[in-house]
């Protein structure tokens, strides 16, 4: 992606990038089915999980696993989720985030932690009802 500034010249801007790993998907993605994704070097990294549709009975269950070698994946429980804390609390912390309505949820990786991690993959359950209707898409933004 690139971007051209016109005022502030001085200001460099970092290397972005978005992929999307799921693309309206209305069934599981297993952990070998899962995109891996290199995040070498990123300063930081956003999860984008939407549902865009209508949910009756299909729900979803969005993990996040991390790997030094892009061979061993293990589950990451460190992803910050976009809730509302006061200012005593500390940033809440998910190991999955669940989805079973229209709408967007954004989820970070805990910045300390990408110094070491070089591949991400994003495993997706997806459980059906009766008459299951949605569908879930799930993007990854990463700033180098």
């Amino acid at each position: 992606m690139s971007i051209e500034i016109t005022k502030n010249k001085g200001y460099t801007i970092p290397d972005y990038s978005v992929v999307k790993t799921h693309d309206a998907v209305t069934a599981d993605v297993a952990e070998g089915d899962a995109d891996i994704i290199d995040i070498t070097g990123a300063k930081s990294v956003m999860i984008v999980f939407t549902e865009g549709g209508t949910v009756n009975n299909r729900s979803a269950d969005l993990t996040l696993q991390v790997s030094a070698d892009g061979s061993t994946f293990v589950d990451y429980n460190m992803l910050i989720d976009n809730v509302t804390n006061t200012n005593s609390q500390d940033l809440t912390r998910i190991a999955s985030k669940t989805r079973a309505a229209a709408g967007t949820d954004i989820l970070f990786m805990s910045p300390e932690t990408l110094g070491s991690i070089q591949f991400i993959r994003l495993p997706l359950d997806v459980t059906d009802g009766a008459s299951p209707t949605g569908n879930f898409t799930v993007s990854v933004a990463i700033c180098r």
